[in-house]
């Protein structure tokens, strides 16, 4: 799995984490991906958020893929922005902190990314 699957995977487990993936969130993962990492194409895209909501994979296999200090804060920085497209709901929130104890990153090195 490359990293920047991965990567989207991590955004996804956050912004879904309220059990709800909304169409607000949906697109704005595609325009910041979009932005961010551009050498995604939109039909890679669309396959892995639909193999996220078919696999069961743990949080940990997404986060142990991402071992770049720059591409993680990356990853923490879109699923803010992601989740927060409907509302950052507390469950996000949780799974938020989570990613950001695996990787052992503050909120201070979130914000300043």
């Amino acid at each position: 799995m490359d990293f920047e699957k991965s990567l989207v995977m991590v955004v996804l487990y956050i912004s879904s984490n309220d059990g709800v993936f909304s169409q607000e969130e949906e697109s704005e993962l595609i325009r910041l991906v979009i932005q961010n990492i551009p050498n995604i194409s939109r039909q890679s895209l669309d396959s892995w958020i639909d193999e996220f909501f078919e696999e069961d994979l743990q949080l940990e296999c997404y986060c142990e893929q991402i071992t770049d200090k720059e591409n993680q804060l990356l990853a923490l920085s879109l699923a803010v922005k992601t989740a927060s497209a409907d509302g950052l709901d507390l469950k996000e929130n949780l799974a938020l902190h989570k990613v950001m104890n695996f990787w052992k990153i503050s909120w201070k090195e979130i914000t300043s990314a």
